[in-house]
């Protein structure tokens, strides 16, 4: 797995909806209605994290799940990151 270029970035960054980019990271959030449904969101996407064998940072604080989604062996983006963000985006779509 390889680091994306910044023209590979540059093309992939508007599927990325709802996603910040910060420097080689991209960051998104969601505020929940309660502290339950946080973890839910984070139990859900934990499952696509093992299946696909990729572990971007999140952080949890009360209702609110931010996602920072890079690849730290590469220390940036890669076309897993991507492929993620896709599957969080299609089933969450509505936050």
């Amino acid at each position: 797995m390889s680091k994306l270029s910044e023209a590979q970035l540059l093309d992939k960054l508007p599927a990325a909806k709802g996603w910040q980019r910060h420097g080689d990271m991209l960051i998104r959030t969601w505020q929940f209605p309660s502290f339950r449904r946080a973890i839910e969101f984070v139990n859900q996407i934990a499952g696509m994290m093992e299946k696909i064998d990729h572990y971007p940072d999140l952080v949890v604080s009360f209702r609110t799940v931010r996602v920072e989604m890079s690849t730290h062996d590469v220390g940036g983006l890669t076309e897993c990151d991507f492929a993620l963000i896709d599957q969080i985006n299609a089933i969450h779509s509505d936050r």
